[in-house]
């Protein structure tokens, strides 16, 4: 039995889920411009009025939630498997070129494979490339994507590698490959903001470990991402550091909070981004800026030494433009840290290279009424979806109860909340008026409250492991998000920021179960938002949340996805917003 592993046990009420569902509309207040930051100053100041938003958002009827007293308190998600997959040293040099990995159709995005055989057949360098990209970040629309960008740094990485190519002796899959890597990661040598004006981190801190390992591989880091302040929403409306425009229709937002790393991808700049994800932060972004993106399960990743910022909710991972480099980035990225006591317990991943292998049993889990809980947009292409993996690929859907998830969102949005306030150390002043309002409200959560959180979580793993012991092999699956994506009302919104509590809870419907479980789950796209004039043209993607340690199983999944609705095809599109930068060095797909 894997360590951590929770008792099954369904939850209290689960037979009466279906007809007890219900979504009642929030009922928060959007905000923006001086009438916001008028308020976040009065909230800042005035305790009554933090304690009283406090209360109108439910926070205070969990303690009254009189089941959860025969369960322990878990703040911990973390459950370790007991196996381990065959693992073989991540090849290097021209086998990757033709390796089963990296044979999708996807005739869109470059993988980094294309920027391998550039390099490889000597169409271009790594030196080129990256000189390209750092004469374009700077300019917009691309420049609101990054936070910091590091000439020096990232030309020593390209020389480097271009030096190895000229030997014939590159590092690996990824050596020369570009890549960002979001603000709140500890990379060295450059500053970290959590996409506010002030320094969380200088420059001469440790780089995390997942993001050594990919660039032990030989990426090159081109620049730090922008994120939302603080991680704090899933728009990444940033006034402090600007916010980039959705590259698929830039009347949109990117999502958040890894939005700056989702653009970067989306838009073609880079293969591979490292995001984290707290309430669906890799995942959101991913869906709207129609990319890839898995968040890992909880501990699995190492980002030692990087302070997380809700460390019972968060973990990072990458986004990817293809499934190829997203099984490759997160395979680097999660190498045991023998030095983390988490990610240290967990068995090696699947070898780095090995191809995408659809899950053993083909169980998809469905909670109709969460399900259907969409857009039509929305709900009917993930419909469609499921009924072709049934069709074509031989899935069985198990319908299954989600008991308490009015509950769970609220014990999630209490908890995360709570624990970004921990980590700015109380300090709200230098944050922007949204974020002084958020934190201001977290303050006045009481111990027992937070304490019934962590019984909510014991609860919900409990009978999650029910679900997985009971149907193995389970993937439950839902849409990413109930709605397309979030369009930015004005120009003004922009400066300020906005505060609008009902599109932030809606948007994270599906995706925070993953976090507050400590689950992995991966969002694959099933097509777009395109039925009329009316329709944003971002990308629609359906989820899948596995029991934990299950992220090869996630990744086969999604290749299924992917191959019934033509996303790993010629129904990919481009982005309003797109760069063919190995084009543009002279190293296009076809000439390489």
């Amino acid at each position: 039995m894997a360590v951590g592993y929770p008792t099954p046990l369904e939850a209290p009420y689960a037979s009466q889920a279906a007809t007890a569902y219900k979504n009642t509309p929030e009922n928060n207040p959007t905000l923006a411009g001086w009438p916001l930051v008028i308020l976040s100053r009065v909230v800042q100041h005035v305790s009554p009025l933090s304690r009283f938003l406090w209360h109108t958002n439910n926070f205070g009827t969990l303690k009254d939630l009189n089941y959860l007293d025969r369960y322990p308190t878990r703040y911990d998600p973390c459950v370790v498997p007991s196996e381990s997959p065959p693992t073989e040293p991540i090849s290097a040099g021209n086998f990757i070129i033709t390796h089963p990995l990296f044979s999708a159709t996807d005739h869109v995005f470059y993988t980094s494979a294309d920027y391998v055989k550039a390099y490889t057949r000597k169409r271009t360098t790594p030196t080129a490339v990256a000189e390209y990209l750092l004469s374009l970040i700077r300019s917009r629309p691309h420049s609101l994507a990054f936070a910091d960008i590091k000439d020096d740094r990232t030309l020593s990485a390209a020389k480097a590698s271009t030096e190895r190519y000229a030997q014939g002796k590159p590092l690996g899959p990824l050596d020369g490959v570009p890549i960002t890597v979001k603000d709140e990661v500890d990379v060295n040598g450059y500053t970290k903001t959590l996409g506010s004006s002030m320094v969380f981190g200088g420059r001469d801190c440790e780089t995390a470990w997942a993001v050594k390992k990919l660039e032990e591989a030989g990426a090159i880091i081109i620049a730090k991402a922008n994120m939302h302040e603080l991680g704090a929403d899933i728009t990444n409306n940033n006034p402090a550091k600007g916010t980039p425009r959705n590259p698929y229709n830039t009347k949109y937002y990117t999502g958040g909070s890894s939005g700056g790393s989702a653009y970067a991808v989306g838009a073609g700049l880079v293969p591979i981004a490292v995001g984290a994800d707290g309430g669906g932060s890799i995942r959101v972004p991913s869906n709207f800026c129609g990319v890839y993106g898995i968040k890992p399960s909880h501990g699995r990743v190492s980002e030692r030494p990087s302070p997380n910022l809700a460390h019972t909710n968060s973990v990072i991972g990458p986004i990817a433009a293809t499934l190829d480099d997203l099984a490759l980035a997160y395979r680097i990225m999660a190498t045991p840290d023998s030095l983390d006591p988490t990610s240290g317990a967990f068995p090696s991943p699947t070898s780095a290279l090995s191809p995408l292998v659809s899950p053993t049993r083909k169980l998809l889990g469905i909670f109709r009424p969460w399900f259907d809980d969409s857009l039509p947009s929305v709900q009917k292409r993930c419909q469609s979806t499921v009924q072709k993996l049934v069709d074509t690929h031989g899935y069985e859907v198990v319908e299954i109860d989600l008991p308490h998830l009015q509950e769970l969102r609220l014990a999630h949005a209490l908890s995360i909340i709570t624990e970004l306030h921990a980590a700015a150390k109380g300090n709200v002043s230098g944050f922007s008026a949204s974020n002084r309002i958020l934190l201001s409200v977290a303050a006045q959560t009481p111990a027992q409250s937070y304490l019934r959180t962590a019984q909510l979580r014991a609860l919900v793993m409990s009978h999650l492991a029910h679900l997985y012991t009971t149907h193995p092999g389970l993937v439950i699956v839902s849409p990413t998000t109930p709605i397309p994506g979030i369009k930015i009302r004005s120009e003004g919104d922009l400066v300020h920021g906005v505060s609008d509590g009902n599109t932030t809870l809606r948007g994270m419907r599906y995706v925070f179960l993953a976090n507050f479980s400590g689950c992995p789950a991966i969002v694959s796209g099933v097509g777009y938002d395109d039925d009329d004039k009316s329709g944003s043209g971002l990308m629609v993607s359906l989820m899948g949340m596995a029991e934990w340690g299950k992220e090869e199983a996630l990744l086969g999944f999604a290749r299924d996805v992917a191959s019934v609705s033509g996303m790993d095809g010629d129904k990919r599109k481009k982005g309003e917003v797109w760069v063919d930068v190995l084009g543009a060095v002279g190293a296009g797909r076809e000439a390489a």
